[in-house]
């Protein structure tokens, strides 16, 4: 099988872990990434720990697009969700007449940000059970696997998408190709808007929010919420989000996630992208969500918070 060209934009944590693993298959990958990042890279290699045990690969790191010489056949999008217009805008110049670009990143309508950028059959939308933590500049850990999803815009099964499902799958990541990728983003969405937000405002690892009875029901009651958007907004979801949820917080019992991390480091979180987005298409067609609501308030006001921004 063809190797191919692959540019990591923003390989933090999930970035680095793809990079890594496809670049030790014998992929010609660069990782964009911060400074200190790219400089430990570049002295003692990518190291990547955890359930994929420990290696070091040998991967390229630059800090910015335009150092990039050779056009990639596929560019893998992995900014946090609220940085995705400025990050297409950055590797459009990178992009040739069949470069692929993949949004593999959690939240609503980032693949149409990308498309008024680049134009919609330029983008394939992904998602991925694959759990990671940047520990360290240069260092990653393989926290949780799981399966890749990815799908083209329109809903065709393409060669260019079976190809790209199979380079990763080559390489350990399992991928499979899906005819609806809508459904599958939103129902990935519904289970972070029922697990996230309350991980980041009670501190607590996946596993302990179902625990509390109190909390495993509004958790529960949050999923339905989306439920009800989703099927107003013409979404086919994948299986039964609540059922999944349940499963991914037990899966992931010790983990902190994404959202409780970036409140931990005074980051922003990508709750306009989850609950918010949820919020906004329930709004748009007469559905009320004021679980979903709430908690993104909360969460904005305890990210202020967390930065000294309130």
């Amino acid at each position: 099988m063809k190797k191919l060209k692959i540019a990591v934009m923003g390989a933090g944590s999930i970035g680095s872990l793809f990079g890594g693993i496809l670049a030790e298959a014998g992929n010609d990958v660069t990782l964009i990434a911060r400074e200190n990042h790219v400089k430990a890279i570049q002295q003692n290699g990518l190291r990547i720990e955890g359930i994929s045990g420990k290696h070091v690969v040998k991967v390229n790191g630059v800090t910015t697009p335009s150092h990039i010489k050779n056009p990639p056949d596929l560019i893998l999008l992995t900014v946090k969700a609220y940085d995705i217009r400025q990050a297409v805008i950055d590797v459009e110049e990178l992009m040739e007449k069949d470069t692929v670009l993949l949004c593999l990143q959690n939240g609503l309508g980032l693949e149409e940000i990308a498309s008024k950028i680049i134009g919609r059959e330029r983008v394939l939308r992904g998602v991925t059970c694959h759990g990671a933590l940047l520990k360290e500049p240069g260092l990653v850990a393989h926290t949780g696997r799981g399966e890749t999803v990815i799908g083209e815009l329109n809903g065709k099964i393409t060669e260019r998408a079976r190809n790209l499902a199979d380079t990763f799958s080559n390489a350990g990541l399992s991928t499979r190709v899906t005819d609806n990728i809508n459904g599958t983003v939103w129902t990935k969405v519904l289970i972070n808007a029922s697990i996230n937000p309350f991980g980041a405002l009670t501190t607590m690892k996946n596993g302990e929010l179902l625990i509390i009875p109190e909390i495993k029901e509004l958790m529960t009651e949050t999923v339905y919420e989306g439920i009800k958007v989703a099927k107003k907004n013409g979404v086919k979801l994948e299986d039964d989000p609540v059922t999944l949820m349940i499963k991914t917080a037990e899966m992931t019992a010790q983990n902190k996630n994404s959202m409780l991390q970036d409140i931990e480091k005074g980051k922003i979180t990508e709750i306009d992208f989850i609950n918010g987005a949820i919020s906004n298409f329930g709004k748009r067609k007469g559905v009320s969500t004021p679980l979903n609501r709430l908690l993104t308030h909360l969460v904005k006001g305890l990210s202020k918070k967390t930065k000294g921004e309130a």
